[in-house]
């Protein structure tokens, strides 16, 4: 695809993998509203992508993809969904060393060019991204934003864990960070899981740890938030593993539509305003009186799996119209 000679065409550019089926899913609806789309994946850096951007007074330049050529001043969106970093192999004549290393030249410059472009909505920019997936800091802005939070602990001190347990009625173990060892040729996934005082041991003091007091939760809810304008689906779980962790047992879950009360409307966009996200998924648990209680906060969480379940909620199309913006809203 060549350069258009009509003058700067309006672009989102998405950085993703190849094999992001979401990406599948928004990127017609984002051409069907009349912006480009240029779908660009890191790991292709070097072969199939080419950087020329000159600065410093603003980056101007061209980005190529495969055969997708876009000025930078034309980019009027980034939609940092689920970027992974460049990627060299020791085929191309370098050491072990030396492709870590220039995988993190490749990342930061072509990363770091269009982090930088002005007058462009970034969904999210990365530096946003990086404060939101720190979930020490979230579970303390949980409060100050207005949400309810469970007591929870963080450490690997087993006087302080039991401490910790002896005052709550039961207990969750969570990851702190990707819930996923990736392997070789495989991958294992650490559930959140129920545990009692009996539990703990010294081996806690191997590794960071995250107890949550156990919320007698009657259903749970996730919200996505495009912009402001909340989608949200509970979630109800018919089997064991699901009502421990719902992505233990996808299979046993049902979903409905369910409106979000006004006081958490109102904590989930002082939260998101504070974190500047465009963009978020939270989840809730929901106790038998009612009260919604948050437990995580992810500005790149997956949606289809909700929206197969409730195609109602359109969460696509609102996606795809704020991509499809000149980034007024940057």
């Amino acid at each position: 695809m060549s350069l258009s000679p009509e003058g700067p065409r309006p672009t989102c550019v998405i950085v993703t993998t190849q094999e992001d089926v979401t990406a599948d899913l928004v990127i017609p609806e984002i051409e069907r509203l009349g912006t480009r789309v240029v779908r660009l994946d890191l790991a292709d850096f070097p072969h199939d992508v080419r950087l020329s951007a000159v600065g410093p007074s603003d980056w101007t330049g061209m980005l190529s993809v495969r055969d997708h050529h876009v000025r930078l001043n034309e980019i009027r969106t980034v939609w940092w969904w689920h970027p992974q970093p460049a990627r060299f192999a020791k085929g191309d004549g370098m050491t072990e060393e030396e492709v870590q290393w220039a995988g993190r030249e490749a990342t930061a410059g072509v990363a770091g060019v269009l982090a930088a472009l002005p007058d462009c909505l970034h969904v999210n920019h990365p530096t946003a991204t990086h404060a939101a997936q720190s979930k020490a800091d979230v579970l303390v802005q949980g409060p100050r934003h207005g949400l309810a939070v469970p007591p929870t602990w963080i450490g690997n001190h087993l006087d302080g864990a039991l401490r910790f347990s002896r005052q709550q009625d039961g207990l969750m173990c969570k990851s702190i960070s990707r819930p996923a060892i990736q392997y070789a040729n495989s991958m294992a996934v650490f559930y959140t899981t129920p545990l009692d005082s009996d539990d703990l041991d010294e081996s806690i003091a191997g590794c960071a740890h995250q107890l949550q007091r156990r919320v007698p939760k009657a259903f749970e809810v996730r919200v996505t938030s495009v912009e402001g304008r909340l989608f949200a689906a509970r979630i109800d779980a018919h089997s064991a593993a699901a009502k421990a962790d719902f992505r233990a047992d996808y299979g046993a879950l049902t979903y409905t539509p369910i409106a979000v009360p006004c006081a958490v409307r109102s904590g989930v966009s002082r939260l998101l305003t504070h974190y500047r996200l465009h963009y978020a998924a939270l989840d809730f648990l929901v106790d038998a009186e009612g009260c919604w209680w948050f437990v995580d906060l992810n500005p790149a969480g997956q949606y289809g799996w909700i929206e197969r379940a409730l195609p109602e909620l359109k969460i696509t199309a609102e996606l795809a119209g704020l991509l499809a913006s000149s980034g007024e809203a940057a």
